[in-house]
């Protein structure tokens, strides 16, 4: 499965609250820590995504997940662009508009993936 420790990391802000804050407010914090002594296998550039990434909510931050995976990017994915990646907190001014999580690709079904495997 592609980008599977993405998918792991969304399932485990999916089934835990305190997780979920913890990747939304200290995303260093929640790879670092893992989820139930699992640690998510990214590549740096996927690290860099979830560490870069700034969301009010779970579907926003899947949301730029899913438009990072896709390619899109600038004004055209919903986002204004202004920072080194051009992805969340390295950028000064940006927007995103959420995706219903219906729309996340394929890659995202948590009933498919064991946290812990």
């Amino acid at each position: 499965m592609k980008h599977k420790g993405l998918n792991q990391l969304l399932c485990a802000a999916t089934v835990n609250g305190r997780f979920r804050e913890t990747l939304l407010h200290n995303p260093a914090q929640a790879l670092a820590g893992g989820y139930l002594n699992h640690t998510f296998t990214l590549t740096p550039e996927e690290h860099e995504l979830v560490l870069g990434i700034n969301a009010q909510g779970l579907e926003d931050f899947a949301a730029q997940v899913h438009d990072w995976i896709s390619g899109a990017t600038g004004v055209h994915a919903g986002f204004h662009v202004n920072g080194r990646n051009g992805h969340g907190r390295n950028g000064k001014s940006r927007w995103a508009s959420a995706v219903p999580l219906a729309e996340a690709p394929a890659e995202f079904h948590c009933a498919t993936v064991a946290i812990g495997n």
